[in-house]
């Protein structure tokens, strides 16, 4: 289970981004999704983001973009890349000293 961390979901469609943050919250994450480029970096720079979901659909240059921008704003930010299969165990990974 979260601790509250703030997690940004980055994905291209609407109906799986509803239920992956709907999904994290119900976790005790504190999940905001997102679906443009722009309407991601926006938030990142607004909030302190302690993880940041990259979905399968998201272009291989835009997550690129992510991978290089965002640590430079937030140098601790874990970044994964994820499944929706996979996204809980792999936030569970992303913060092991919170088990």
């Amino acid at each position: 289970m979260g601790h509250g961390e703030k997690v940004l979901i980055i994905g291209r469609h609407a109906d799986m981004l509803t239920k992956i943050t709907d999904m994290l919250k119900q976790h005790g994450y504190n999940s905001i999704g997102k679906i443009t480029n722009e309407e991601a970096i926006l938030a990142f720079k607004s909030d302190t983001i302690d993880a940041v979901i990259i979905g399968g659909g998201v272009d291989t240059e835009s997550r690129n973009l992510f991978h290089l921008e965002f640590p430079k704003i937030n140098p601790n930010v874990k970044i994964i890349d994820a499944h929706p299969q996979t996204v809980l165990n792999d936030l569970k990974a992303a913060f092991p000293d919170r088990l």
